[in-house]
């Protein structure tokens, strides 16, 4: 763990973190939450290709590029995914690793991915423009490596704020939930990243507060049955033994992974507009 890199499924899946102290201004968090999160990019990769999904904020970038150079060829073709588009936690650093591997194409809800991931130099960088985009739409089928049979299911996030992208990967049964799933905290930077059993901490209580008190405020009262249904699809389409967010602690094991959606889902019934009443929300009001 002393390089941050969390080996999911051997040789298959990792977790490149980066561990950052919350003191209010990360919007994936409370604004009075305090302790420890890593910030997760993921890769996950076969001997004639790899996809990663998300590429953290420029300040890690040196840390990025070492975590990748670590585990991945330079040479082996590799695909780019940005969760979500318009954050920089996912674009940061795609103009630098795109620089320093074998980047063969962008995945993006936008045509022209590369317009998003030029903003670190006075400049145009056009030659990100020779990168290919591929067009995210509906649900995605993209192959790891050529010949491999290994597939991951790029989807539309069922409960988002912005636009915001799931993937699930068939062989590792790994669902990458970017900004959902990711109260998991630690109280110092020394613990483990991986959650295995039951985390008295996390609470109904908790991940309710946890959700109106970031991107999600505007639940309570909402209309909430569509959300439910969808996320209700993801569970039962897909068969899911560890669920990697983008922020947080990593959760694995079946049961742990069926009590984070069913307490999602009694968290959602609880907010819907026939059991709670919308109201207006001021400014930096805690709940």
């Amino acid at each position: 763990m002393e390089d941050h890199i969390i080996e999911l499924s051997p040789n298959k899946a990792f977790s490149l973190q980066n561990i950052v102290k919350l003191d209010g201004r990360l919007s994936a968090y409370p604004p009075d939450e305090d302790g420890y999160v890593p910030l997760n990019c993921y890769l996950v990769k076969e001997e004639k290709g790899a996809f990663l999904f998300d590429t953290g904020y420029v300040f890690h970038q040196d840390n990025i590029l070492t975590q990748l150079n670590s585990i991945l060829d330079k040479n082996t073709p590799l695909s780019i995914i940005p969760l979500r588009i318009n954050e920089f936690m996912s674009v940061g650093n795609a103009k630098a690793i795109s620089h320093n591997f074998n980047v063969i194409s962008y995945y993006s809800p936008h045509p022209e991915a590369s317009d998003w991931f030029d903003f670190t130099d006075k400049e145009r960088d056009l030659s990100l423009k020779e990168i290919p985009t591929n067009l995210l739409r509906g649900t995605v089928t993209c192959e790891v490596g050529e010949g491999s049979g290994r597939n991951i299911q790029v989807i539309s996030a069922p409960l988002r704020l912005i636009n915001t992208s799931w993937i699930y990967d068939e062989q590792t049964k790994i669902l990458f939930s970017s900004d959902m799933f990711n109260y998991g905290i630690a109280r110092s930077d020394q613990e483990e990243w991986i959650i295995k059993q039951n985390d008295p901490n996390i609470t109904k209580g908790v991940v309710r507060s946890f959700l109106l008190n970031t991107r999600y405020w505007w639940l309570e009262g909402a209309k909430t049955r569509l959300l439910r249904d969808n996320i209700r699809k993801v569970y039962d389409t897909y068969d899911i033994e560890i669920i990697a967010p983008g922020y947080g602690k990593i959760f694995q094991g079946k049961d742990l992974v069926k009590q984070q959606f069913e307490l999602l889902d009694d968290i959602l019934n609880d907010l819907d507009v026939s059991n709670t009443e919308a109201k207006y929300v001021p400014r930096n009001y805690m709940r």
